[in-house]
């Protein structure tokens, strides 16, 4: 039986990162999928061309979205390859969409999309990682080529450190400053020592950018674990983990309970307790406040296993028994709306459900 709970957030980065990329390819295939009547509609205008025209244009469609396709997964390969160095290569592979079984258009476009989307993703999950290894662990993977620089060929030593650098983010002048004295000078004792200084702080921004990005990664993990396990979720917003707050989470049938998850991002723990929406004035107990702490804590460790497995870990600190504490009673008009809630009152019956 359990009462209010809290946990300690221990996150395997590249674990966390590729399962939020894995997400966010799989919700871009299904909005692709929502415009394919808007892309069949596109193919239809072709209705003007004779017969045999339109055989031929279909056909050179389909010729160019599976290039298309063929080059965009040939460059995913390649980055699997680097993700292979970092011991990852499986999870990884596994962010790819489904490759389209039919020849249907649109779902080759929407394949395409995500599968784009998901590329731009893992470039800069994987390029980040690499430069925020310790200078140590950089070395020994400092010699692999990344596809989008083999043609740069970095002449001078700052270039090949720069090289490193995230792609899209801003090198601070303090660095390019750095750079330019490594490049001038003629000391083989003073070009490492600044060699050593360009790579701290190559890895010390890197590994922040990694920091941020873990954070709305877990964010987007937590909100789709609990949709995937039959949740209704209040929208999580990427800052959660970042900033802090509150996320309130229920199953239809549950009347008036739901659970309020609290995030201390500084302390990186997260707190679950059962709530109750009451109408103001209301303060009575309820002989259900009990069943749905038990309910509760019968599910609690599903969500567990099911962060676990895409790198998010909740170690749990504390946990009251269930009735130790008062169910927290809380102002209806200032929660969230969920679907059912006008067809359950606080009388409603709590519904169960199998485990499995």
């Amino acid at each position: 039986m359990s009462g209010p709970t809290t946990v300690v957030l221990t996150i395997e980065p590249l674990s966390a990162l590729l399962a939020a990329s894995a997400i966010h390819a799989a919700q871009a295939v299904r909005q692709g999928y929502a415009h394919a009547a808007e892309l069949q509609a596109i193919q239809q205008e072709k209705r003007h061309f004779s017969e045999q025209e339109q055989r031929a244009a279909q056909a050179k469609g389909d010729a160019d979205i599976r290039e298309q396709a063929a080059r965009i997964e040939a460059d995913f390969a390649q980055w699997v390859q680097i993700a292979e160095r970092l011991g990852y290569a499986k999870q990884c592979a596994a962010t790819r969409p489904a490759t389209p079984s039919g020849s249907n258009f649109a779902e080759w476009a929407a394949y395409i999309q995500a599968l784009q989307g998901l590329l731009t993703e893992l470039k800069s999950i994987l390029q980040t990682a690499l430069a925020s290894l310790p200078e140590q662990a950089g070395e020994q993977v400092a010699e692999i080529s990344l596809p989008d620089q083999a043609s740069a060929a970095p002449q001078t030593p700052s270039q090949r450190l720069l090289a490193r650098w995230p792609a899209g983010e801003a090198i601070p002048q303090t660095t390019q400053s750095l750079a330019r004295e490594l490049d001038a000078t003629n000391s083989p004792e003073r070009a490492r020592l600044l060699a050593m200084e360009l790579r701290s702080q190559i890895q010390a921004h890197s590994a922040a950018l990694q920091q941020q990005q873990v954070q709305k990664a877990t964010a987007t993990v937590m909100e789709q674990s609990l949709k995937d396990l039959g949740y209704q979720v209040e929208p999580i917003s990427q800052t959660l983990f970042v900033e802090g707050g509150m996320v309130h989470f229920r199953r239809a049938g549950w009347g008036d309970y739901m659970l309020r998850m609290r995030v201390d991002a500084k302390a990186q723990t997260v707190n679950f307790n059962v709530i109750r929406a009451v109408k103001d004035g209301q303060n009575e107990r309820s002989v259900l406040d009990h069943l749905a702490e038990d309910r509760w804590c019968a599910e609690f460790p599903a969500l567990l296993n099911a962060l676990a497995a895409q790198g998010v870990h909740l170690n749990v600190t504390r946990r009251l028994e269930a009735g130790e504490l008062p169910v927290q009673q809380v102002n209806a008009e200032i929660l969230p709306s969920f679907p059912d809630e006008e067809v359950y009152s606080s009388t409603s019956p709590l519904m169960s459900r199998q485990l499995p």
